[in-house]
């Protein structure tokens, strides 16, 4: 069982080389952040080693009341921008290093972080994530996957508890792949990450900066797409206007049948005690879900395709 608004740790563990991360934090208000939401209710903390400081930081916060919280973390990337690994080895070894950052002997979720399924030796690396869970390192496991469609091909394995995917009122991909419902037939529980769709869907399109600074990830991504998703937020807002922006996109997620947890990146107090007061909301209405699911179709998935390159 866990808290159906989660933990997103990517954002804690501060910047890491390259544009990989959301910018400077600060670890004093991380833990502050952490705490707070423990303390209103939240149990899941979803991590990975390749996020910086924030395994360590999830760790030291919760040391003394380890059985109180259930923790994901992931397995795949070394380094962000780098060729992924899940040999055994690397599967082991980065599951030893996972433990000594969380200061804990076991992991509750162990998930393959973006693997391109379809080409790896997927039954080889089912083995040694099994062996893991035999020995009582690892007690249950998940893959988080780039695209939906990647989610089907996990469902076929029938080893992973849970799949880890984008969703939010912007990206409703695994709703049209059928990826939830499948997943809910073999009663697979559903992580839903970036349901504020990289921040997008918190300030009502009219105020964020798109010009992001060099550290932060989404400053890699093509303006016309940046400019799209504004869009979205100014549409989507209209949809619900008593509720803020960010509230409907957790509420959103939480009223699609099949997701287990949300998890939003929180990185002040703040955000704990905005975002976990969704939880007091009741779903909404179909009304509204069909409005959500209009402006989405009616405007290309807000996603924008960039032109082949010539041959």
């Amino acid at each position: 069982m866990v808290s159906e608004i989660g933990f997103g740790g990517w954002g804690i563990g501060g910047v890491t080389p390259g544009p990989t991360s959301y910018g400077p934090t600060d670890d004093n208000e991380s833990r502050k952040a952490l705490e707070a939401a423990f303390n209103n209710g939240i149990s899941y903390y979803d991590t990975a080693g390749v996020y910086g400081k924030s395994e360590e930081l999830i760790g030291r916060t919760f040391k003394h009341r380890r059985g109180q919280v259930v923790i994901g973390t992931k397995i795949g990337f070394l380094e962000h921008h780098t060729p992924q690994d899940f040999s055994r080895k690397n599967i082991f070894s980065t599951l030893e290093k996972s433990l000594r950052n969380l200061g804990t002997d076991y992991v509750d979720l162990y998930q393959l972080h973006n693997p391109d399924i379809q080409n790896l030796r997927m039954d080889e690396i089912v083995s040694a994530l099994k062996e893991l869970k035999i020995r009582g390192l690892v007690r249950a496991l998940g893959v988080s996957v780039k695209h939906p469609n990647h989610g089907l091909l996990a469902l076929k394995y029938g080893e992973f508890c849970s799949i880890q995917v984008n969703l939010s009122m912007i990206d409703q991909r695994a709703i049209d792949n059928s990826l939830l419902d499948q997943a809910r037939e073999q009663g697979i529980g559903i992580i839903a990450r970036t349901p504020l769709n990289f921040g997008f869907l918190t300030d009502n399109g009219t105020t964020m900066d798109l010009n992001f600074g060099p550290e932060d990830h989404r400053s890699v991504w093509p303006m016309e797409q940046r400019v799209a998703w504004q869009k979205a937020a100014r549409l989507l807002s209209e949809v619900h206007p008593e509720y803020p922006l960010a509230t409907l996109a957790l509420r959103y997620c939480l009223s699609v049948t099949g997701v287990s947890t949300v998890i939003p990146g929180l990185l002040t107090v703040s955000d704990v005690l905005e975002n976990t007061t969704t939880s007091n909301l009741p779903l909404l209405s179909p009304e509204t879900m069909a409005k959500i699911r209009e402006i989405y179709n009616d405007n290309d998935q807000f996603f924008v395709r960039q032109p082949s390159p010539p041959k």
